[in-house]
């Protein structure tokens, strides 16, 4: 009796985590949606911007451990390493805080051409960890964006 009471349990638990398991989708990236600037220097700059997600999953996940570049117009200006968990609803978009240490030599060698051409494109490569339940996968980062630069 016991031996078929551990069986059934067995398979229930098996089937329960079989059917549980589904493949996730990978997130949208949807917009930049906010820029602030923290402290501004000649040689760096400490940038933070909010970057708008959107999760397709019917479940929640959590992201950790981002860690990423940031481009404009092919020009590498940033780096961001963000340790903290965010969290992740199902079915709707979450805000990724991002603080970012801009190289501004780089930023000002773009300057004249993204004048020239009053807009920029933004662009930010990496990876991160998305996971639920403890288990997290390596997960790539990429979002691009064009920003109009409007000076007057």
């Amino acid at each position: 009796m016991k031996k078929s009471l551990r069986l059934i349990l067995v398979i229930l638990a098996v089937w329960g985590m079989a059917s549980s398991c589904e493949k996730v989708k990978d997130l949208q990236f949807v917009r930049v949606a906010g820029i602030a600037l923290d402290n501004l220097g000649f040689s760096k700059s400490i940038v933070r911007m909010t970057l708008a997600y959107y999760n397709p999953n019917n479940f929640n996940l959590q992201l950790k451990d981002a860690d990423f570049d940031l481009f404009f117009d092919d020009t590498q200006v940033g780096h961001s390493i963000q340790d903290t968990v965010i969290r992740i609803p199902a079915k709707d978009t979450f805000y990724f805080p991002v603080k970012l240490e801009v190289n501004m030599e780089n930023v000002f060698k773009n300057a004249w051409s993204a004048l020239a051409n009053k807009e920029v494109t933004i662009r930010a490569t990496g990876n991160c960890k998305v996971g639920k339940g403890g288990i997290y996968f390596p997960f790539p980062i990429k979002c691009e964006t064009t920003q109009p630069l409007k000076f007057f």
